[in-house]
């Protein structure tokens, strides 16, 4: 049966049909973004950001962006016409209310790294949960997702100390990137109080080896690496659009997964504000 939402998403294809690969890709984001908007009851039907509210429109704001960047085959895509085409379909429904002023456009550049720094959190938080109640099969996983943060970390890093640019190391996003390597930090001493087990098989941000390091510096060269993670439909409860009760629960600290505000039109900064929370609704 096609809901409401389908039909919407379909007829938003038809209009956007140049900017996506297919009429899957097309929908599947339409939905997508529907659904997450429909889960912010602090920012449902207002057309400007509440001030109180500012994280959860800039949350939704980053999800919009990553969502169409990485479904549209036009690298230069830009987002503000494919968000308006959303929301001429779903104006003055109970899933759209109202046109949204403040979606806008993030540099590409600004994205990935955002993409970067919220896939770093998302492997840090697998690997404190590892750490918190791991059974014997669980806990031989830790190598590999130590592993893969050490090699996000890398690129990361690599950002930030790769060159002799020292205005780039005192950049918002390097500064955020060395608050989580300080909470990274922060699991050592857990890792060596449960024994062999944990500490043979838990990578260390120093132990990279120089496989490791030449696999990372790849996408430097060309522009990021593609970064993959598990997309944010996990933190959306499928029968009513609600985050679950885990992901609110989650302590302060842990998070922080992936809220920044950036130079744009829309938001005044100098050099870029990279503000790391995670969206709490």
């Amino acid at each position: 049966m096609i809901t409401d939402i389908d039909s919407k998403c379909k007829d938003f294809y038809t209009t956007m049909r140049s900017s996506f690969e297919n009429e899957q890709i097309a929908i599947s984001v339409c939905k997508e973004i529907v659904k997450l908007y429909e889960s912010l009851d602090k920012i449902k039907g207002k057309s400007e950001c509440p001030e109180s509210y500012k994280d959860d429109c800039e949350f939704f704001n980053y999800w919009v962006n990553f969502q169409i960047s990485k479904s549209s085959p036009n690298e230069s895509v830009c987002i503000d016409p494919i968000n308006n085409a959303i929301e001429s379909q779903f104006m003055l429904t109970d899933h759209y209310a109202v046109g949204l002023d403040f979606i806008y456009d993030i540099k590409k550049d600004d994205l990935n790294k955002m993409n970067l720094l919220y896939s770093l959190y998302k492997k840090y938080k697998v690997i404190d949960g590892i750490l918190e109640n791991a059974s014997n099969m669980v806990k031989k996983t830790l190598l590999s997702h130590s592993t893969a943060c050490c090699t996000d970390y890398l690129v990361a890093n690599y950002m930030c100390n790769g060159g002799n640019d020292d205005i780039n190391k005192h950049s918002q996003f390097c500064m955020q990137l060395e608050k989580f390597k300080e909470k990274y930090e922060g699991l050592y001493s857990r890792v060596d109080k449960k024994g062999h087990d944990y500490t043979n098989n838990f990578k260390r941000l120093t132990q990279c080896d120089n496989n490791t390091v030449s696999t990372a510096l790849i996408g430097t060269t060309v522009g990021l690496v593609p970064l993959l993670f598990t997309p944010l439909r996990q933190l959306i409860n499928s029968k009513n659009g609600k985050f679950t009760q885990e992901h609110r629960n989650n302590d302060d600290e842990i998070r922080n997964i992936m809220l920044m505000d950036q130079g744009s039109e829309h938001i005044s900064s100098q050099q870029g504000t990279y503000n790391i929370k995670y969206h709490s609704v």
